[in-house]
């Protein structure tokens, strides 16, 4: 009778734990994480720092216990910008083993591309800012704050440092790609019009032009006081190298796209510009998460081209991807590791900051985008804030509220 009492207790347990998908499951050797980003084609001068970010975020979890233990691993491939490409990484890598329950897709294209088969194959991903990449909600989840959004918090900054009686009056130049046109939805515009900030033209271009005159000389024609953009690398600079031919003296406004691997190309030209980064600054050496970072960086001696907003979100991204893991194991031991414990710890964060600052993610239920961006100021080639973490606007589509 103790005996059959005994068996009945230790099943018991072990029912429990299965039901609570806990620590029966044996410890994995490794925890994947999927990559796909430009590292050869049009993004690639901004995103390609991703990979040796990621890279060195892993080496650093790894020479900490890793994720309680198990080490992170990277499998990265280049898309060169391009969809199908991306896609046929994206069926390669859902397929190796451990399956990789965690993906970056940098593109904005490829990101909408793969939003519902993130859903299908049941992994969280860190994706594109659009609303088309994100919404409806299901397993993706921006890597920034949404571009519109973004782009409002640079606006109202404008705004509030406006001294003339009239508005300031803004042109958009942007691409004529799913990432360009990502700012211009209507929740922006109403929102842009409720601060007083006049929209006075958009003009589009090609993601490989290097001439924009002519987009330049209507924006000009209509008087813009600022330009804001939602481009990248050679983006932004063939904007401002139209506006030095013409010697239009003109602030422009960007995000993500204008960082340093922008601003490097021609820091002169750059000059007083403001960019919005959900990162802290390369150029605040006194920061202990910069400075940490910067001990890896020269560790594995990168390269300057890597010293961009994206080596930056690598590491965002990989010890946010630890914080998820390590949460669900803690609660429900390593047979608890599936996409439904890892969404449930994603839509609850609040404000956790990678490296005790370096950014700062909230995610809900309902919203899926980053929720606090910085101002920056291009100064001598360097980016300097002129704001704290801000938090943006909700300007998602009522539908998705």
């Amino acid at each position: 009778m103790k005996k059959l009492m005994c068996v009945c207790v230790i099943g018991l347990f072990f029912l429990l734990l299965f039901l609570q998908g806990g620590a029966v499951a044996e410890k994995p050797s490794v925890i994947n994480l999927g990559l796909i980003l430009d590292m050869s084609g049009p993004y690639a001068p901004v995103t390609g720092g991703m990979r040796p970010g990621v890279k060195d975020a892993c080496e650093y979890i790894n020479e900490n216990n890793g994720v309680r233990g198990v080490p992170l691993k990277a499998v990265i491939r280049d898309s060169s910008g391009k969809i199908p490409v991306g896609l046929s990484h994206y069926n390669e890598l859902i397929s190796i083993k451990p399956k990789p329950l965690f993906f970056y897709s940098c593109e904005t294209p490829l990101s909408e591309a793969l939003r519902g088969r993130y859903k299908e194959d049941g992994v969280i991903a860190m994706a594109g800012a659009s609303t088309k990449a994100i919404y409806p909600a299901a397993n993706s989840f921006s890597l920034f704050a949404n571009y519109a959004e973004q782009a409002a918090v640079g606006l109202k900054f404008i705004k509030d440092n406006w001294k003339e009686k009239r508005n300031p009056r803004v042109g958009i130049i942007t691409w004529d790609t799913a990432y360009g046109r990502a700012i211009i939805t209507p929740e922006f515009y109403e929102y842009v019009k409720s601060i007083g900030v006049d929209i006075v033209d958009t003009q589009l271009f090609g993601i490989r032009d290097m001439e924009v005159t002519i987009q330049m000389l209507k924006l000009r024609g209509k008087k813009a006081d600022y330009l804001l953009t939602n481009s990248l690398g050679h983006g932004p600079l063939a904007i401002k190298k139209a506006a030095k031919e013409m010697r239009w003296n003109v602030t422009l406004i960007n995000g993500q796209g204008g960082g340093w691997g922008a601003v490097r190309l021609a820091p002169e030209i750059f000059e007083g510009d403001i960019i919005l980064l959900d990162q802290k600054s390369w150029d605040e050496a006194d920061d202990p998460s910069i400075q940490l970072i910067e001990k890896y960086f020269k560790k594995n001696n990168r390269d300057i081209k890597d010293r961009c907003l994206f080596y930056l979100e690598g590491w965002s991204h990989t010890i946010l991807a630890q914080h998820l893991f390590e949460t669900v194991v803690d609660r429900f031991g390593w047979g608890g590791v599936n996409i439904n414990n890892l969404k449930k710890v994603m839509v609850n964060l609040k404000d956790f900051r990678p490296l005790g600052g370096l950014s700062s993610y909230t995610y809900s239920e309902k919203r899926r985008s980053l929720r606090m961006t910085r101002i920056y100021k291009v100064t001598q080639g360097k980016l300097i804030p002129l704001s704290d973490f801000i938090e943006t606007p909700d300007l998602r589509p009522a539908q998705y509220r």
